[in-house]
């Protein structure tokens, strides 16, 4: 169907645009892109769950400033298996407001068979907009955030530096170089999703944060990593391997990341897995556009510095999106490398299917684009039951008591934010 668009200034923050109009829609999503370092396109609207994922699927174009087209929005989930399905909790997308935070301007974008039935939309939606203000703080007001008494690790302490140590005696074997080795915080919550995710981003602004209900499940994420881009032809991945914890202190912060950028083992870590992208990148790219920049910057965020790599390269001509994604995914900063063996051990380790978590969530175009987050910093809602994974790469000279303290760090936002207690 022809894409249509128009825009308009805003008045309006996009929080207040999405409390109004899709707070209550069953299969909603607000892919936050407001603290997105390159590209602050923020996307929200509805669409319809779908298990059929037509990644390759092509439809007319138009030329605009920001990479989303309407097609798929969601998550694709991490299944352990070698052979790349898409499979995910994904929602299909005729019509989205992209919210431009440079520029304040809020754009209209949607696939209609008749400029009259866009116009229609259109006009409908000025019409709510004419109503809404400070709609976000008076959700929050009247729907508690969602708070847990006490989580407990599918993996308590001593189970989890036995897992660390059985992971070193893989890599002391040559079976693995590196390994991803992550567990889950689960318990019962109570309070409302979205109020949480209000909270959340508030205190932890992250590029690729997003809210996504789609029926009973939501995902709550303050991803701070890209997983993969895909714009004009270009193709980037963000590895982060790496952390050390913030400090309100100015001095001890600065040290950390100090300490942080000087870590030969942090180093090697990240390198091995920069070198495991452009393995994958090799597989879809022309070898010569294959390129690796910033390389090993502590990049800061509200609890956490972390050391990340960019690495990019050029579609050849003919490689199809689902080439592209199956030549990447799941993402090498959540496996280890070699990929296939990390993934195999990560199977025999780990205490239960990762499922949404380390996938990777954001949106697929119809015109060979996409953006999609790590599935990191993320909590999982569902059925009075919220899920955080949590996790970290082991390497020959890890020291299981860091590990644990580092996993305990990358939890620290979501369970303050959830008021929780945890049982390690």
């Amino acid at each position: 169907m022809p894409l249509y668009c128009e825009s308009l200034q805003s008045w309006t923050s996009a929080q207040d645009i999405f409390c109004s109009i899709f707070a209550n829609q069953p299969n909603a999503f607000w892919l936050d892109r407001q603290h997105h370092p390159t590209a602050p396109f923020t996307v929200m609207g509805v669409g319809y769950p779908s298990s059929e994922i037509l990644l390759d699927e092509e439809f007319d174009d138009l030329e605009l400033p920001f990479a989303f087209r309407p097609m798929l929005v969601g998550v694709m989930h991490y299944s352990g298996a070698a052979e790349f399905t898409g499979a995910g909790d994904w929602l299909k997308v005729d019509r989205a407001f992209v919210y431009d935070h440079t520029d304040k301007r809020l754009y209209f974008v949607g696939r209609f068979p008749t400029r009259e039935d866009f116009d229609q939309w259109h006009h409908a939606a000025l019409l709510r907009l004419a109503l809404i203000g400070g709609d976000s703080a008076s959700y929050a007001l009247h729907n508690p955030a969602a708070t847990s008494a006490e989580l407990t690790c599918l993996d308590n302490k001593a189970e989890y530096l036995r897992k660390i140590e059985t992971a070193k005696d893989h890599i002391s074997k040559g079976d693995v170089y590196q390994l991803c080795l992550t567990t889950q915080l689960v318990g019962d919550y109570q309070g409302d999703e979205l109020s949480y995710f209000l909270r959340l981003r508030k205190a932890n602004p992250a590029p690729y944060a997003g809210f996504i209900r789609i029926g009973a499940k939501s995902y709550v994420s303050i991803s701070p990593e890209r997983f993969m881009t895909i714009e004009q032809g270009v193709v980037t991945s963000s590895p982060i391997k790496g952390t050390r914890p913030r400090s309100h202190n100015p001095e001890q912060d600065a040290q950390f990341a100090t300490e942080l950028a000087e870590s030969e083992k942090e180093q090697a870590e990240n390198l091995m897995i920069v070198d495991l992208v452009r393995n994958d990148l090799s597989v879809i790219c022309t070898p010569e556009s294959i390129l690796v920049s910033d390389l090993l910057k502590v990049r800061s965020y509200s609890t956490v510095h972390q050391l990340v790599s960019d690495v990019s390269g050029h579609l050849r001509t003919g490689v199809s999106t689902s080439a592209a994604l199956a030549a990447l995914f799941p993402g090498g900063s959540m496996t280890g490398a070699p990929k296939i063996r990390a993934m195999e051990i990560i199977a025999e380790l780990e205490s239960a299917p990762r499922a949404g978590y380390s996938g990777a969530i954001g949106f697929v175009s119809g015109n060979g684009n996409l953006d999609l987050g790590m599935v990191i910093r993320t909590a999982i809602f569902e059925a009075g039951r919220v899920r955080i994974g949590i996790g970290g790469g082991i390497t020959s000279g890890s020291e299981p008591e860091v590990e644990h303290q580092e996993i305990q760090i990358k939890a620290q936002a979501h369970l303050s934010a959830l008021s929780a207690a945890v049982r390690w």
